[in-house]
Protein backbone atom coordinates (compact mmCIF):
# COMPACT_ATOMS: atom_id res chain seq x y z
CA UNK A 1 0.00 0.00 0.00
CA UNK A 2 1.28 3.14 -0.94
CA UNK A 3 0.73 6.65 0.95
CA UNK A 4 -0.21 9.91 -0.02
CA UNK A 5 -0.28 13.39 1.76
CA UNK A 6 -3.40 15.96 1.70
CA UNK A 7 -4.93 18.40 3.45
CA UNK A 8 -8.99 19.04 3.91
CA UNK A 9 -9.81 22.55 4.61
CA UNK A 10 -14.09 23.10 5.72
CA UNK A 11 -14.61 26.87 5.62
CA UNK A 12 -17.78 28.57 7.70
CA UNK A 13 -19.50 30.98 6.90
CA UNK A 14 -19.94 33.36 9.72
CA UNK A 15 -22.94 35.23 8.78
CA UNK A 16 -24.98 32.84 6.83
CA UNK A 17 -24.17 29.88 9.23
CA UNK A 18 -23.36 27.20 6.22
CA UNK A 19 -20.38 25.64 5.01
CA UNK A 20 -18.63 25.96 1.89
CA UNK A 21 -18.82 22.36 -0.64
CA UNK A 22 -17.16 22.27 -4.32
CA UNK A 23 -18.83 19.73 -7.07
CA UNK A 24 -16.40 17.69 -8.40
CA UNK A 25 -16.07 16.30 -12.41
CA UNK A 26 -17.38 12.41 -12.59
CA UNK A 27 -14.62 9.96 -13.16
CA UNK A 28 -15.55 6.23 -14.82
CA UNK A 29 -15.38 5.65 -10.97
CA UNK A 30 -17.86 7.91 -9.58
CA UNK A 31 -20.69 10.36 -10.39
CA UNK A 32 -20.33 14.02 -9.51
CA UNK A 33 -20.03 14.72 -6.04
CA UNK A 34 -19.79 17.46 -3.43
CA UNK A 35 -16.70 17.65 -0.93
CA UNK A 36 -15.14 20.44 1.11
CA UNK A 37 -11.82 22.42 -0.09
CA UNK A 38 -9.13 19.10 -0.60
CA UNK A 39 -5.94 19.28 -2.03
CA UNK A 40 -2.70 17.56 -2.09
CA UNK A 41 0.92 18.58 -0.54
CA UNK A 42 3.71 19.45 -2.21
CA UNK A 43 7.20 18.23 -1.32
CA UNK A 44 8.40 19.78 1.80
CA UNK A 45 5.54 21.97 1.80
CA UNK A 46 4.38 22.72 5.56
CA UNK A 47 0.80 21.16 5.72
CA UNK A 48 -0.78 24.86 6.65
CA UNK A 49 0.93 26.50 3.94
CA UNK A 50 -0.41 23.91 1.76
CA UNK A 51 -3.92 24.20 3.31
CA UNK A 52 -3.41 28.36 2.28
CA UNK A 53 -2.78 27.60 -0.90
CA UNK A 54 -5.50 24.88 -1.48
CA UNK A 55 -7.98 27.50 -0.19
CA UNK A 56 -6.46 30.52 -2.38
CA UNK A 57 -6.32 27.92 -5.69
CA UNK A 58 -9.76 26.39 -5.38
CA UNK A 59 -12.07 29.38 -3.96
CA UNK A 60 -9.76 32.96 -4.37
CA UNK A 61 -10.16 33.55 -0.67
CA UNK A 62 -6.69 34.42 0.47
CA UNK A 63 -6.37 33.53 4.22
CA UNK A 64 -3.70 33.89 6.88
CA UNK A 65 -1.94 31.28 8.93
CA UNK A 66 -4.05 33.09 12.13
CA UNK A 67 -7.44 32.34 10.19
CA UNK A 68 -6.69 28.64 10.13
CA UNK A 69 -7.91 25.78 12.84
CA UNK A 70 -6.56 22.57 13.02
CA UNK A 71 -9.08 20.09 13.69
CA UNK A 72 -7.16 16.41 13.47
CA UNK A 73 -3.92 16.64 13.03
CA UNK A 74 -3.67 13.06 10.97
CA UNK A 75 -6.61 11.79 9.57
CA UNK A 76 -6.60 8.33 7.44
CA UNK A 77 -8.16 7.41 4.57
CA UNK A 78 -8.09 3.74 3.22
CA UNK A 79 -8.72 3.88 -0.61
CA UNK A 80 -8.51 0.18 -1.31
CA UNK A 81 -9.48 0.13 -5.03
CA UNK A 82 -6.09 2.31 -5.47
CA UNK A 83 -4.22 0.51 -2.50
CA UNK A 84 -3.77 4.03 -1.47
CA UNK A 85 -4.03 5.54 2.48
CA UNK A 86 -4.81 8.94 1.97
CA UNK A 87 -3.57 10.93 5.44
CA UNK A 88 -4.48 14.48 5.99
CA UNK A 89 -5.31 16.98 8.56
CA UNK A 90 -8.60 18.47 8.90
CA UNK A 91 -8.56 22.32 8.86
CA UNK A 92 -11.53 24.80 9.11
CA UNK A 93 -11.42 28.74 8.72
CA UNK A 94 -14.50 30.53 9.18
CA UNK A 95 -15.31 33.89 6.42
CA UNK A 96 -17.43 36.74 5.48
CA UNK A 97 -16.91 35.83 1.97
CA UNK A 98 -20.12 35.08 -0.13
CA UNK A 99 -19.63 34.53 -3.75
CA UNK A 100 -16.13 32.82 -4.29
CA UNK A 101 -14.12 32.00 -7.93
CA UNK A 102 -13.77 28.49 -8.12
CA UNK A 103 -10.74 26.72 -9.61
CA UNK A 104 -11.17 25.17 -13.54
CA UNK A 105 -10.94 21.64 -11.49
CA UNK A 106 -14.89 22.20 -10.35
CA UNK A 107 -18.07 22.66 -11.52
CA UNK A 108 -20.00 24.48 -9.09
CA UNK A 109 -20.53 25.27 -5.18
CA UNK A 110 -22.88 25.99 -2.54
CA UNK A 111 -23.12 27.05 0.93
CA UNK A 112 -24.60 24.05 3.06
CA UNK A 113 -26.54 24.08 6.06
CA UNK A 114 -24.94 22.52 8.61
CA UNK A 115 -27.69 19.86 9.33
CA UNK A 116 -27.77 19.17 5.07
CA UNK A 117 -24.23 18.67 4.43
CA UNK A 118 -23.56 14.58 5.73
CA UNK A 119 -26.63 14.16 3.25
CA UNK A 120 -25.28 16.38 0.73
CA UNK A 121 -21.58 14.75 0.88
CA UNK A 122 -20.60 11.55 -1.34
CA UNK A 123 -17.90 10.18 0.45
CA UNK A 124 -17.86 8.90 4.26
CA UNK A 125 -14.85 9.78 4.88
CA UNK A 126 -15.78 13.21 4.03
CA UNK A 127 -19.26 12.77 6.81
CA UNK A 128 -16.65 11.81 9.29
CA UNK A 129 -14.34 14.40 9.37
CA UNK A 130 -17.62 16.88 9.04
CA UNK A 131 -18.74 15.29 12.27
CA UNK A 132 -15.30 16.62 14.35
CA UNK A 133 -15.65 20.55 12.17
CA UNK A 134 -19.27 20.77 13.37
CA UNK A 135 -19.06 19.65 16.73
CA UNK A 136 -16.22 22.17 16.86
CA UNK A 137 -18.40 25.06 15.98
CA UNK A 138 -21.24 23.91 18.49
CA UNK A 139 -18.69 23.93 21.19
CA UNK A 140 -16.49 26.79 20.63
CA UNK A 141 -19.51 29.05 18.27
CA UNK A 142 -22.52 27.73 19.43
CA UNK A 143 -25.65 28.35 16.86
CA UNK A 144 -28.68 30.23 17.90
Amino acid sequence: MHSKQSIECWLFHKILRKFLLLRCPATHRHPEYWQPITGGVWHREPLLQACLREVREETGIVLAASDIVMIQEDFHVFVPEYDLEVRKPIFTATTAIEHIAISDEHLAYQWVAPEQVPETLFWESNRISFAAVNAFYLTSHPRT
